[in-house]
């Protein structure tokens, strides 16, 4: 085999093969001598059949998969012979087979971007303030409150009860802006909890004083992007200083009825319910859950961190081809959450065209993080097993609400899919390693002021 590399930019290569004549006259004869044995002619006996009889029949072209394996095979030797590490999939030039001799050599070309030569220094030992995981009593009783409000009982307060706090109110709510109804922003017989704050801000607090039966109307204060439906990353724009006035809606409500959640107190049967021994041992769970929690945010921050520090160590621009494939991730997941909240993509507002402008430089900074963490992977000799696949298929599955097997089948039949599950897993096991081998100074959160 004979090679030679091209260097066209900074991280893509242009790899020029010549496959031996002799290969490309074996091969072919295998083939034709193969077909021998299968195809049925006239005048032959199977087997029998002479090649030049067949090369009329069967031109060199028909056999298309052939060649393909074999300049597959010819490019997988020359990357190992030159030591180029591809990234993102190669363009591979098959003009050569339009015009294929039996003795001749099979000369082809493949562009290809390439992963940078990154040496990341000083990734071991980082030091982090880390902040301890104390559960305050207020997070507990507060905790211990949702569990015990699984087992309560709901009570229909009288007409001349005013909605307090945490007070379970059913109503009919309809938003207007400047007098026009608002989308999606209509319900009939809707239960919110004053005080859980899963409606507008300053929603559920004006509810309070009001008795069932009345109609009424409160305003608020829309958040900056109410009328896109669907958040999306955004940057600032130069000349785009100037405030602008906020929002504001007029919401009508009839308030249909307000009821009490009684708790019970904590015993012995709730806790077997909830499926501990003891009262003592539900009370240890909670706490145990709560900190793990805060130990999670507080590890998923430090990895933010490093995270970040990793980027600006990286001074060389990623592969346009790598940048447009993370593009191409970002707006696919988009649509993928835009489904699966039910929303048609013409309804959502979202504009694929204008988030590929909008996030292109998130793009580059997500690049520039994952390379750098495979450039560690690869110092520390990390490296995705099939273990690591299984699990990542049964992850997406139980997230999804889909089979195993089906989502193995979707990922390894898509090579974009494929390499971004790799690129993913590769990336949480090397942050993994970086981050146990941080040294933490300790310090404790200051308790909130009541």
């Amino acid at each position: 085999m004979e090679y030679d590399v091209e260097e066209l930019e900074e991280l893509k290569r242009k790899l020029n093969i010549t496959i031996p004549e002799e290969e490309v006259t074996r091969r072919v004869n295998d083939a034709y001598r193969k077909l021998n044995q299968e195809m049925k002619m006239p005048g032959f006996r199977p087997g029998k059949i002479p090649q030049k009889v067949l090369e009329k029949q069967v031109p060199m072209q028909s056999f298309g998969q052939l060649f393909q394996d074999l300049m597959q095979e010819y490019y997988e030797e020359a990357l190992h012979k030159t030591g180029l590490r591809p990234t993102g999939q190669p363009e591979i030039d098959h003009t050569g087979l339009q015009d294929i001799k039996k003795n001749e050599p099979l000369k082809f070309s493949v562009i290809l971007d390439i992963k940078p030569e990154l040496k990341i220094k000083n990734y071991k030992g980082l030091k982090f303030k880390k902040k301890e995981a104390v559960v305050s009593d207020k997070e507990f009783e507060e905790t211990l409150e949702k569990v015990l409000s699984r087992h309560g009982s709901l009570e229909l307060m009288p007409a001349d009860h005013a909605a307090e706090k945490w007070d379970i109110l059913k109503i009919d709510f309809q938003g207007f802006v400047e007098d026009q109804p608002m989308e999606n922003e209509k319900a009939d017989d809707f239960e919110l909890r004053i005080g859980e704050k899963k409606m507008l801000d300053g929603f559920e607090d004006q509810l309070i004083g009001h008795k069932a039966g009345e109609e009424f109307e409160i305003k608020v204060i829309l958040p900056p992007n109410w009328n896109k439906k669907t958040q999306r990353i955004s940057f600032p724009i130069p000349g785009a200083d100037e405030e602008q006035a906020d929002d504001r809606a007029t919401f009508k409500i009839k308030l249909k009825e307000v009821k009490q959640l009684s708790l019970p107190e904590l015993t012995a049967e709730i806790a077997k319910r909830e499926g501990f021994d003891t009262v003592d041992e539900l009370r240890r769970a909670i706490k145990v859950d709560l900190q793990n929690h805060k130990d999670q945010q507080e590890e998923l921050k430090i990895k933010e961190d490093i995270f970040n520090r990793l980027v600006k160590e990286f001074d060389t621009m990623p592969p346009e081809s790598v940048i447009e494939r993370e593009i191409k991730f970002m707006i696919e997941g988009m649509k993928y959450q835009i489904a699966q909240s039910g929303m048609k993509l013409e309804d959502s507002g979202f504009e694929p065209e204008k988030a590929e402008k909008e996030w292109r430089e998130k793009a580059i900074f997500n690049t520039k993080g994952y390379m750098a963490l495979e450039s560690i992977a690869q110092a520390e000799n990390i490296h995705v097993t099939q273990q690591d696949m299984e699990g990542e298929y049964e992850l997406l599955a139980k997230q999804t609400n889909q089979k195993v097997e089906d989502i193995q089948k979707r990922i390894m039949s898509n090579p974009d899919s494929l390499n971004q599950t790799t690129t993913k897993i590769l990336g949480q096991k090397t942050m993994n390693f970086i981050y146990s081998n941080c040294e933490f100074e300790f310090y404790k959160e200051e308790p909130p002021k009541e």
